[in-house]
């Protein structure tokens, strides 16, 4: 029988290959780095959610505030929401004056960069087109300002009023980034 040789036989050496601790630790840094720059943004992106959030809260208001106001009939100037929601209870809210035809009534207005109105929120609040709004579902319970200013045309021949232009904004207080009011502007006519 033949002998098996159990020797090795071998014509080339085998050597491990690895990382060097040195590797390691420049690879650790820049993980670490790439996760530091990830977790600062998680504070933003929650920041600007909390935003989109109350810029939404404040549109969805102005436009049922604005909507209120569109379907009273033009020879009513005020009205009133038993629900307090859209005027607060026991006040009244005006929609112009038929007398000052053609006439800013109501909250400030001024002309931004773009030289649209707006509800100019620097200038103190106005007596019956003006309110504050707590949302009792607002996790935050930020304050919503709620103001509008008004212009009535009237017919020169009857003095009955032919339309409103109602301007309507809303600012949402009390929020950790201060945010931009939202306005809205309509035309209701005969």
């Amino acid at each position: 029988m033949k002998q098996i040789d159990m020797k090795r036989r071998s014509n080339s050496r085998y050597t491990e290959h690895g990382f060097t601790l040195t590797e390691m630790l420049i690879a650790t840094a820049i993980i670490l780095v790439g996760l530091v720059a990830v977790a600062q943004l998680v504070p933003a992106s929650v920041m600007l959610n909390s935003n989109n959030r109350s810029n939404a809260t404040a549109l969805v208001l102005a436009q049922r505030q604005l909507e209120a106001m569109r379907e009273v009939s033009l020879n009513t100037t005020t009205f009133n929401d038993p629900l307090g929601v859209l005027c607060p209870l026991s006040t009244t809210c005006y929609l112009g004056d038929p007398t000052q035809p053609g006439q800013i009534v109501g909250s400030p207005v001024a002309l931004d960069s773009y030289n649209t109105p707006v509800i100019d929120f620097s200038q103190s609040p106005v007596d019956g087109y003006s309110f504050t709004y707590i949302d009792p579902n607002d996790p935050f319970g930020a304050t919503n300002d709620v103001r509008w200013a008004v212009i009535t045309f009237t017919n020169p021949l009857t003095n009955a009023a032919t339309g409103r232009r109602i301007i309507l904004g809303v600012f949402r207080r009390g929020m950790q980034t201060p945010t931009l009011p939202v306005t809205l502007d309509v035309l209701v006519s005969k």
